[in-house]
C-alpha cells in the first residue's frame, strides 16, 4: 500500500470546511479523496489511484440535486441583478430538472465514456451500486426540486434583492484567503452588499437540513470577507437559507468569534497535517495510518468503500 503514496508532486496543501469535514467523518475517505486519487487522470496512473481519481467523481442522486437547484439559484440572482425580472418558477424548476436528467442520461447511457473520462460526465451513486434509480427516487427528488425554488423565490435573501438597494456582488467559484501561511478556501454562494449601508450579507443556499456546524461554516466565509474588502466584523452578517423548511438564519458575528473561529481552523491544520509524512510537500504517511471509520453508518453514501472492501 504504501507505493500508492509514491508519487511527490501533491498540491500544496490547503484548508477547506469539506476537507475538515471529511477527516472527522472518515480518514481513509480523506486518503482516498485527497491524495490516493491524485493524479489519477493519467493514464500512467496506479490502477489504484485511477480507480479512487474515478469514485471522488461519483455523486448521490441529492448531492448532485442539491448542485443543480445552487447553479441555477445562481444563474437566477445574476439573471435579476441584470434584467431586475422575477424568474419564472417553473422555469428555474425546469432548469434543475435538464441537469438532473443530463446527469441520469450519462449514468445510465454512457457509463464506459464516464469509466474512461470521469471529469467529463456524470455518474450518479445509485446507478453506479445498482445498475438503476427507482422511480419513486426520480420522483421525490422531483418534489424536493420544486420546494426548494419555490421557496428560493420566497426566502428572505431574494425579497431583500426585489426591495432593498443591494449590489450583487460577482459569483466566484474558487475564493480564498491565506491564514496562518495556508490556503482556506471559503466558496460560499452569494454575496450581498446593501448600497446605503455598504453592510455585507453572506448567504449559503441549504438544501439539507440544519447542522451543529452550519454557523462555524458561514464564519469561514466571513474570514473571506473580512480580508477581500478590509472591513470590520460589525459590518457582516451571515447568513443561511434552508430551501427545503423555508427558514432562514441570520447572525452578526463578534470579534471573539472570528477569533474562536481561527483557533479552530488552526487546530483542524494542525490534525490534517498529523497525517503527513512531509508537511513541505503535503506527503502522505502510508495508507494503513488512515483509519476507517468503525460505524457502518458512515459508509452510507460513500462510493469508496468499494476500495476498503477490496484494498
Amino acid at each position: 500500500m504504501n507505493s500508492l503514496f509514491q508519487i511527490t508532486d501533491f498540491p500544496e496543501f490547503s484548508w477547506s470546511y469539506s476537507r475538515h469535514k471529511m477527516i472527522t467523518q472518515c480518514k481513509r475517505k480523506y486518503a482516498y479523496h485527497y491524495y490516493v486519487s491524485h493524479n489519477g487522470w493519467l493514464d500512467s496512473a496506479s490502477a489504484q489511484s485511477q480507480s479512487a481519481y474515478r469514485l471522488k467523481k461519483v455523486s448521490t442522486l441529492s448531492m448532485y440535486a442539491g448542485q443543480a437547484v445552487r447553479q441555477v439559484i445562481t444563474e437566477a440572482i445574476s439573471d435579476y441583478t441584470s434584467t431586475q425580472l422575477v424568474p419564472d418558477e417553473q422555469n428555474l424548476v425546469k432548469k434543475v430538472q435538464q441537469l438532473l436528467n443530463n446527469a441520469l442520461r450519462d449514468s445510465t447511457d454512457y457509463g464506459e465514456l464516464w469509466y474512461h473520462k470521469p471529469a467529463q460526465y456524470k455518474m450518479l451513486l445509485e446507478f453506479y451500486e445498482n445498475g438503476y434509480i427507482s422511480k419513486k427516487d426520480l420522483k421525490d427528488m422531483h418534489t424536493r426540486v420544486q420546494i426548494c425554488i419555490h421557496h428560493f423565490l420566497q426566502s428572505k435573501s431574494f425579497c431583500d434583492m426585489v426591495s432593498l438597494p443591494l449590489e450583487v456582488e460577482s459569483h466566484q467559484s474558487f475564493r480564498s484567503i491565506n491564514v496562518y501561511d495556508h490556503k482556506v478556501y471559503a466558496p460560499f454562494h452569494s454575496l450581498f452588499k446593501h448600497t446605503n449601508t455598504e453592510e455585507f450579507t453572506i448567504v449559503d443556499w441549504k438544501t439539507s437540513k440544519q447542522t451543529k456546524d452550519d454557523l462555524f461554516q458561514l464564519a469561514i466565509y466571513a474570514l473571506y470577507v473580512l480580508a477581500e474588502y478590509n472591513i470590520s466584523v460589525d459590518g457582516i452578517k451571515v447568513r443561511n437559507e434552508y430551501l427545503l423548511s423555508s427558514s432562514s438564519r441570520t447572525y452578526q458575528l463578534t470579534l471573539h468569534e472570528i477569533e474562536a473561529v481561527l483557533r479552530q481552523v488552526d487546530t483542524s491544520i494542525d490534525y490534517m497535517k498529523t497525517f503527513l509524512e512531509d508537511s513541505e510537500v503535503n506527503q502522505p504517511l502510508p495508507l494503513e495510518h488512515f483509519p476507517k471509520a468503525d460505524t457502518p453508518a458512515s459508509c452510507h453514501g460513500c462510493a469508496f468503500k468499494e476500495l476498503c472492501q477490496t484494498g
